[in-house]
């Protein structure tokens, strides 16, 4: 065994010493190319993955959410089954949210939205939100005839909005935009901030303080519509979701995962089209290698019939292929690890890519590059071995005359 890697060895170095450096080239530019595909387009698609999920957790729906299991669609004495639920280890806030669909006129413009009543010193522990001004400030605990707005609902000017043609177009801070509730009370409020949390349906929302809300709605006052949770890192959600069961009956208690909806659709296409992505991949790889090595040893077939002639044996032909083929698979494994890491991350760090999610960072662990690493040895090893094992089954004589 020894013996035959050792000529094995030999007749590797051998070939790829002598061989055409075009070729070699080539191939190992080829491989690099679909090694460093395999970790981009998995890093974009996990990185757009989790861009959304965070995006949903820290903005639309928070970590936990609890909402009424009766007929009575609101929590009552919400105060306290907030003090019971922050109670609960695992629980970083929690903060209630009523709502209430409105039409919204500014100047000639007109477009509807729901409206949430918020406590702001306890929103700003659960959401984001307040993090993502770009016009005005956020909203106080005591403001009224006041409003915040979603970029996508005030337009700001941006025409390059998704949504900007549904919006009110021209809405900036200070402005005043008049509100008809879907209970038919009338109110003009004057814009105190807009945000842009880049993440599409919350930036379609409008947010008003708590006790506006309760004026608008007498019902909500005392009574929450969702208590929306943050939890610790690492928390256990499936346990803490078992105490808040156990707080009192009439809960519905739900995890982020459920308000996903079409995040949830989003992303399960993005995990489809990354493993036909992958597939095309292994085509490239093993279609490159199988014809670099078929070549090569079509134009080597009376070598081969010597060398066979002279007692080395087939086993030590066909690894001395496999041992090339690893040879220019870790080469370009190396290769895709250095401009990976070296020149596409720091890149795209920079110049990140945008989507109706937020911005989206490349997530790549090392299970990636294990699974990216495997992939090209494989994919390397079977392309090479299918042609140099077929040569093994020609007679010693034909290969040697033809």
């Amino acid at each position: 065994m020894i013996k035959s890697l050792r000529v094995a060895g030999l007749l590797s170095f051998t070939s790829v010493k002598r061989g055409n450096v075009g070729i070699i080239l080539l191939t190992i530019l080829i491989l690099s190319l679909v090694s460093l595909n395999l970790l981009f387009i998995p890093g974009l698609l996990h990185g757009l993955v989790t861009g959304a999920n965070n995006q949903l957790r820290n903005t639309y729906s928070g970590d936990i959410i609890v909402e009424s299991n009766t007929v009575n669609p609101l929590l009552n004495n919400v105060e306290n089954l907030i003090n019971k639920i922050s109670a609960i280890d695992g629980v970083a806030a929690a903060t209630p949210r009523n709502s209430l669909g409105a039409e919204f006129v500014f100047e000639n413009e007109r477009t509807a939205a729901l409206v949430y009543g918020v406590q702001p010193d306890t929103e700003t522990n659960v959401f984001t939100i307040s993090k993502s001004m770009i016009d005005g400030s956020y909203l106080s605990p005591d403001d009224r005839d006041q409003i915040v707005l979603g970029i996508q609902l005030a337009g700001a000017d941006k025409p390059n909005l998704e949504l900007y043609a549904r919006s009110l177009l021209k809405v900036h801070a200070g402005d005043k935009v008049d509100l008809t509730y879907g209970n038919g009370i009338q109110r003009t409020y004057t814009v105190k901030g807009i945000f842009n949390t880049e993440f599409l349906q919350t930036d379609a929302q409008a947010f008003v303080s708590q006790a506006e809300m309760q004026s608008v709605n007498p019902l909500a006052e005392g009574s929450a519509e969702s208590i929306n949770i943050k939890v610790t890192k690492d928390a256990d959600i499936t346990g803490i979701i078992e105490k808040i069961n156990g707080i009192e009956s009439g809960l519905k208690v739900l995890k982020w995962q459920d308000y996903a909806g079409i995040v949830r659709s989003l992303t399960d296409s993005f995990n489809v089209i990354n493993t036909i992505l992958n597939v095309v991949n292994l085509l490239i790889a093993g279609i490159t290698v199988f014809i670099v090595t078929y070549i090569d040893v079509a134009n080597r077939r009376r070598q081969i019939g010597v060398q066979r002639a002279i007692g080395i044996t087939p086993g030590s032909i066909i690894l001395s292929y496999l041992i090339r083929a690893v040879f220019y698979a870790v080469i370009a494994i190396v290769l895709s690890l250095l401009l990976f890491t070296f020149v596409v991350a720091p890149f795209e760090a920079k110049y990140p890519f945008h989507f109706p999610f937020g911005a989206v960072d490349l997530v790549v662990g090392w299970p990636d590059i294990l699974h990216m690493t495997v992939i090209v040895l494989s994919v390397s090893l079977v392309a090479s071995f299918l042609p140099a094992q077929g040569m093994m089954r020609m007679k010693i004589m034909d290969a040697i005359w033809g």
